[in-house]
């Protein structure tokens, strides 16, 4: 069974979304539907960014605890404030 979708866009889009309907040779429904189609069926783009402790890699010296996003930040934040007395 399908389902009705309604959107609300402006009089300008939905001309130019005829216009390239007609261009295509479908109707406005069958191209809203194949553009939905289309934008489902493509890969996930990869992800940019990465976990922030992977980017720490080789900059910890462990002592045998995991080294966990938060045991990280907590050893930079320790290091910032001891820097921070050093320089005073």
């Amino acid at each position: 069974m399908t389902k009705v979708l309604t959107i609300r866009i402006s009089p300008e889009l939905l001309s130019k979304a005829e216009a390239r309907a007609a261009r295509l040779g479908l109707d406005r429904a069958k191209y809203v539907r194949s553009l939905i189609e289309e934008d489902l069926a493509a890969k996930e783009p990869a992800r940019k960014h990465r976990f922030a402790s992977a980017d720490l890699a080789g900059s910890y010296v462990g002592d045998g605890k995991p080294a966990t996003n938060a045991r990280i930040r907590e050893m930079w934040k320790q290091r910032l404030i001891a820097k921070r007395e050093k320089n005073r």
